[in-house]
């Protein structure tokens, strides 16, 4: 392994880089002042320098517990959960990570001479800046445990954004500095991810279920290999059998055996009776044809055609979320696909293969509808009407298909034309939570220089809760430049003044004559956003208390969370993150939201989806629903979720959606890929058998 000969001074300057990059990008998320910043490249130069000093490899048990065993020593409940989420948090930015941070990982191999050293031990890895980030709620002291974890996602999100860019180019320089990156091989404890481009990357899940296919059969191993292409080896039929296969295929096709009854007799001689119940009605569930109803050996390139078709059908059929019309519509094309599969193996490698691509388009335009949506709906009706032209195709080749796939491209601009003119009606409403949202923020920023002076709890707890309500209504009627505005922070500064500590005469007088019209103006504020007459009441004595000591010249009792202030640029204190459900109504139409109570900023890095897709998404009753991202707002990147077919109309705070998005509980609804979706779940499946 090449090292550079002054390793001690490079190490320095990587170090040195890691950290200075670390703190551009948490100050550029705004979510941290400069104490908190430092906090955290603290503990993560530390965690770099523990890396870098060690000599010896991990026990068994410190490289098996990878991830999930943080070197973070906590104690206490509240400890226990900080450090399990900055665990999970150290997880999910490994995931991410895994291709820039592994190059990194070789680079460190060869410039510590340490052949062993495990990927979870990155002297840069996330396990160190979640250390750091343990650092800094330590600084915080008191910081409620609810507040750190709110904080916590916000830089998580952050990170995930910024780390890749990061890890890049402490990589590049690595690579400047001479150092180069160790051969896999030589590695003694590859625990980390793997990089995307490794070989280990998953294949395509229909070659893949293809081998396992073809490993099954007896004999198998002495065959030759599944070839790129997509089928075996060698073909055992010979020409004139193919060609008679696929004329009675033909023959099928033409009765329609998939769409009436039919006799035993009238198959054929009885070639495939395994299709049709004993009295020769269809079946509930459609049947699949399969090499050995054929009389087809299962090797052959057409038997395994065959049968790993037949394997997609099952895994379509056994859907509970398809339609049975489209059920019906892609059984019809069974035989037609069947004969693709038979002539052109790159149905199996190539994933833009038109035959592959007019299954998922119609997986896509039946996207929204019930599943007993019945055959006569429009959608429906040109489905099989594509389908009907397709089969009567004289040749089932890639210009039919691409045919049927311009015909399912124009049903889905169709359908994407009504839903824009169905999302236009909603848009005011989205533009009005948005103003809300920046109402709310313009408040937050407003409040935040009261907030720092660390005023009793009392009061800070009165200005977060009840005074910014106030504030936001002024905002959203008044806007910040009208009196009215100005009025409202007035208050709060006369407030606060009447509070601080009076040992000049005149002071007290000044605030014996000012007090009762500071009272006057705060009790007219509290009247316009309808504060109880208990809640003012209990409010005002606490600042009679306050004022009494402040003509005793009696210092007021700082808050609580007076040194966690110094870490948090925002001295407002977080939201509990907690959705709320609610609702908007214009014209009769109604905007059900998913919002947050408070003011919380969108995520800093963009949603993994975007305007067109079709999300499986949780609603406010528990249940699950489907529905089209119909819009993004501009400026606080909310989603409009729209399916007039369920009368589904949501709003959704994105940084909810990303959460929802990250922990399973909302995802791309599989049937936009339905081909390769029923190849993977087909796949599964095969292992268990």
């Amino acid at each position: 392994m090449a090292v550079q000969s002054d390793s001690f001074h490079l190490l320095s300057d990587i170090r040195a880089l890691f950290l200075k990059h670390l703190g551009a990008l948490l100050q550029d998320s705004g979510l941290l002042s400069a104490p908190a910043i430092q906090a955290i490249q603290d503990g993560a130069g530390a965690y770099f320098d523990e890396m870098a000093s060690t000599n010896r490899r991990g026990t068994f048990a410190e490289e098996a517990s990878g991830l999930t065993s943080s070197r973070i020593t906590l104690v206490g409940e509240e400890d226990l959960e900080l450090g399990i989420r900055l665990d999970n948090m150290s997880a999910r930015l490994f995931e991410r990570t895994g291709g820039s941070l592994w190059r990194t990982h070789l680079r460190f191999v060869t410039l510590l001479r340490r052949p062993d050293l495990p990927n979870s031990a990155n002297p840069i890895g996330p396990k160190g800046i979640a250390q750091g980030l343990n650092t800094m709620f330590d600084a915080a002291g008191a910081f409620a445990i609810d507040k750190k974890l709110e904080l916590l996602d916000r830089i998580e999100a952050c990170l995930l954004e910024g780390l890749p860019a990061l890890y890049a180019e402490v990589n590049d320089f690595m690579d400047r500095g001479g150092v180069e990156a160790a051969q896999p091989s030589i590695i003694g404890s590859q625990e980390g991810p793997a990089s995307p481009e490794s070989p280990a990357t998953q294949a395509n899940a229909l070659l893949a279920l293809q081998q396992r296919l073809l490993a099954s059969v007896p004999g198998a191993a002495e065959m030759p290999q599944v070839q790129a292409g997509g089928g075996a080896a060698a073909s055992l039929l010979n020409q004139a059998t193919l060609e008679r296969l696929i004329e009675r295929l033909n023959e099928l096709d033409r009765r329609d055996t998939f769409g009436q009854k039919f006799a035993p007799t009238q198959t054929g001689g009885g070639m495939i009776p395994a299709l049709f119940t004993p009295d020769g009605d269809f079946t509930s569930q459609p049947k699949v044809l399969k090499s050995a109803q054929l009389g087809i050996p299962t090797t052959a390139n057409e038997g395994l055609a065959i049968d790993t078709l037949a394997m997609i059908f099952e895994a379509i059929f056994a859907n509970p979320a398809l339609p049975d019309a489209l059920k019906a519509v892609i059984s019809s094309l069974q035989i037609t696909l069947l004969k693709v599969a038979m002539k052109d193996s790159s149905l199996f490698a190539d994933a833009q293969h038109p035959a592959r691509l007019v299954v998922d388009r119609m997986g896509q335009a039946i996207l929204g509808l019930p599943t007993d949506v019945p055959a006569r709906h429009p959608v429906c009706a040109r489905l099989f009407d594509i389908a009907t032209l397709l089969r009567s195709e004289s040749s089932a080749d890639k210009a039919a298909f691409a045919t049927a796939l311009a015909e399912l491209d124009a049903l889905l601009a169709e359908r994407n034309a009504s839903f824009a003119a169905a999302t236009t009606p909603y848009l005011p409403l989205i533009e009005q939570l948005d103003r809300k949202d920046e109402a709310a923020q313009g408040v937050r920023l407003a409040l935040e220089k009261f907030i720092a002076t660390n005023p009793p709890a009392a009061i800070r707890t009165f200005l977060e809760q009840s005074w910014s309500r106030l504030l936001q209504t002024i905002w959203l009627e008044e806007g910040e430049q009208g009196a009215a505005w100005q009025e409202g922070l007035a208050v709060i500064d006369d407030l606060l003044w009447t509070i601080q500590p009076k040992a000049d005469p005149d002071e007290r007088k000044t605030l014996a004559r000012r007090l009762p019209e500071i009272l006057k103006r705060l009790r007219a504020g509290m009247a316009r956003i309808g504060l109880s007459a208990e809640a003012e009441s209990a409010f005002l004595d606490e600042c009679f208390e306050l004022q009494t000591r402040a003509l005793r010249a009696v210092p007021a009792a700082a808050s609580p969370e007076a040194a966690a202030a110094e870490l948090f640029p925002s001295g407002v204190s977080a939201p509990a993150g907690m959705p709320v459900s609610g609702k908007l109504e214009v014209d009769q139409r109604v905007l059900a939201t998913l919002d947050f109570a408070d003011y919380r900023p969108a995520p800093s890095r963009a949603l993994p989806v975007k305007v067109g897709d079709w999300l499986e998404i949780p609603l406010a009753d528990g249940s699950q629903g489907i529905g089209r991202l119909c819009h993004i707002s501009p400026s606080k990147r909310r989603v409009l979720f729209l399916n007039p077919e369920s009368g589904l109309a949501l709003a959704v705070h994105p940084a909810i959606l990303e959460r929802q998005l990250r922990d399973g509980e909302a995802r791309i609804s599989p049937l936009s890929t339905l081909f390769e979706t029923a190849a993977g779940v087909a796949l599964q499946q095969s292992a268990g058998r």
